[in-house]
């Protein structure tokens, strides 16, 4: 890196009016900076646009604030993300925070977090890679050592992270763009991700999120590198280096994209390779077997993932807020009103004595209610659930094992976090007395437009004749796809019944949860699906490190006890939503019959044992 010159006089605001040149691609000659103090910062930056971002006090970002020039998109208490824009120029700040003393002491022996990723910046266009454009970089002069640091970036105009791009631009043109367009990407990103590891870059965090796309004339794409903090420079990477990084970006797309796409990526990825240690074999016999290695540990890989993922509800954080009083511990999301939420801290039970509420369930275990709140701004009507203590042991049980509203609630947002559809949980509270755990009260969104599976069977007889038929393979395929995809994630529901399993009331509305459109917000990686059919009621369900024949032969004898005798479906639907939960036999041999057989007999034990019980099957 240049030494940058000293440039003692404070900067000015000029009145003269930049024009803003062509949109930085980030390769090629690198600018040249100065250095200079300003509003208690040193600062680096770029001579063109001194005047532009700093004042005589410094960077003037209360007065983009209060102008409207700048908007926060992203606060959490390590950092703040602001785009600016201004007539001459449009960028981003991303002010570095110290907010608690191991944060202070890191950047006492390791450079800030802006000043690494700005010499990434520059270090990864050097190496010919796209990416952002550094403009300036501060830091606090502090008494007592480091202090903030900010990094201003110029903005890489009419790009997005690739996953909007594909659920918002991609899946929204026509037919054939659509199509030929998803090639070409899967190519290209194939091809850009080669350069990537030639060159020697590693991305610990490499996801879409952190990949911009920009559609150019006639549907060329370019790419760019972004999140450069998490960064590494080598040699170029061997194929044990290059496997890794790929395993995480394909924790994405294993999800998301079809086997077809997955393997264009795969075949450009490969065929572009030029460098690195035993990268040569994957143009020749090892090509397949290095395919099917990649995706076995993608997968494996998500499995630890969605695991660690797992403790982020139980904890505070940018997505969850802790709620702790003298009688009540809890937690709920973010967005979720505060003054609603603070309501139900004071009394949980409250709701159930308003004046008309209707309840949706009474029994001795729990009471269920629907209320009305505040999400994210906008009314939504929600789900409140009451768990109650049945027996006096109850609360000590909670010392040694998660209560069920607890675990509704964790796995209900580990359910979003692997994919799964589900009503999303809101909060989660309970009463303590004395140390102990007694009631749970549990807040969910509402499923609207919604009806349990077995009254969908029922009412199959007020569809006409013609079409009847349709719709009930379209459904049966929509189940057999969410319990294959739920088994698949290693998650067993022990109580599996068509009374926990929401369908649509919108018989034109077949929408799988894991085809290729999909919904996408800025705010969150987290894949957020559509559907016309959900789970819920999941107390039942367990994480297993790996699920075994006889668990899901129980899960599916539980689903089948359900509809073992109902006139709507014949042995050929049975057998059409068990070819489909078995994927056709796409993953390896499927021996349909062994699993027919077995399913077979697990229900007629169950049926005799509920016959002994006095229990009614549903």
């Amino acid at each position: 890196m240049a030494r940058f010159a000293q440039d003692a006089a404070p900067p000015s605001r000029s009145r003269l009016r930049l024009k803003q040149p062509p949109a930085p691609t980030g390769i090629g000659r690198q600018p040249e900076f100065v250095s200079l103090k300003a509003g208690g910062f040193r600062w680096t930056v770029t001579p063109e646009f001194r005047d532009v971002l700093l004042a005589f006090d410094g960077l003037p970002l209360d007065d983009w604030l209060r102008s409207g020039h700048a908007r926060i998109i992203k606060k959490g208490p390590h950092r703040i993300v602001y785009r600016v824009e201004l007539p001459e120029l449009t960028f981003f700040v991303k002010k570095n925070l110290i907010p608690d003393w191991p944060t202070w002491l890191r950047q006492l022996v390791r450079p800030s977090k802006a000043r690494s990723e700005f010499n990434l910046a520059r270090a990864v266009a050097k190496r010919g890679l796209p990416t952002f454009m550094p403009l300036a970089l501060g830091r606090q002069e502090h008494p007592f050592g480091a202090g903030e640091s900010v990094l201003i970036t110029r903005s890489l105009e009419e790009t997005q992270p690739l996953q909007l791009f594909l659920a918002n631009v991609l899946f929204a043109m026509p037919e054939p763009r659509r199509s030929q367009l998803r090639r070409r990407l899967a190519a290209e990103l194939g091809r850009f991700v080669a350069r990537l590891h030639d060159a020697g870059i590693m991305h610990d965090d490499f996801h879409a999120g952190n990949i911009l796309v920009r559609l150019e004339d006639d549907d060329r794409v370019s790419f760019y590198l972004i999140d450069l903090d998490a960064v590494t420079l080598h040699v170029p990477l061997s194929w044990v280096q290059s496997r890794a990084n790929l395993t995480i970006l394909n924790r994405w797309f294993i999800l998301r994209a079809n086997r077809t796409d997955r393997l264009r990526f795969w075949r450009a990825y490969a065929g572009a390779r030029r460098h690195g240690k035993g990268c040569d074999k994957l143009g020749s016999e090892g090509f397949e077997l290095a395919a099917l290695d990649l995706e076995k540990r993608t997968w494996q890989s998500n499995l630890d993932f969605w695991k660690r993922r797992d403790r982020r509800s139980l904890r505070e954080n940018r997505y969850y807020s802790r709620l702790r009083s003298r009688t009540i511990l809890g937690f709920a999301v973010t967005d979720l009103d505060p003054e609603a939420l603070a309501r139900l801290c004071r009394d949980p039970d409250e709701p159930f004595r308003r004046p008309g509420i209707k309840l949706l369930k009474n029994s001795r275990s729990a009471t269920v209610t629907e209320l009305e709140m505040l999400v994210d701004g906008r009314p939504c009507k929600v789900i409140y659930k009451r768990f109650r203590v049945t027996t006096w042991t109850d609360p000590f049980a909670a010392l040694g094992r998660p209560t069920p509203a607890l675990r509704s609630w964790a796995l209900g947002q580990g359910f979003r976090e692997r994919g799964l559809p589900t009503a999303r949980p809101l909060a989660i509270l309970h009463r303590r007395r004395h140390g102990l755990l007694y009631e749970g009260y549990l807040l969910t969104e509402k499923i609207e437009n919604a009806q349990e599976l077995r009254d969908f069977a029922r009412d199959l007889k007020d569809i006409p004749t013609d079409c009847r038929r349709h719709v009930l393979r379209r459904q049966i395929v929509q189940v057999a796809r969410v319990v294959r995809e739920l088994h698949r994630r290693c998650l067993a529901h022990r109580d599996l019944k068509a009374a926990n399993i929401l369908v649509s009331r919108d018989l034109a509305r077949f929408v799988c949860p894991f085809s290729p459109g999909w919904e996408a917000r800025g705010d969150s990686l987290l894949h957020i699906a559509r559907s016309s059919i959900w789970l819920i009621d999941l107390v039942g369900v367990e994480r297993k490190r790996r699920l075994s024949f006889a668990r899901r032969i129980k899960n599916l004898t539980r689903l089948h006890a359900s509809f073992h005798d109902h006139p709507a479906f014949t042995r050929t639907d049975k057998l059409r939503f068990l070819r489909e939960y078995l994927h056709w036999a796409l993953h390896g041999p499927g021996d349909w019959k062994k699993w027919w057989r077995a399913i077979d007999r697990a229900t007629q034990e169950k049926i005799i044992k509920n016959r002994r019980s006095g229990r009614v099957l549903c």
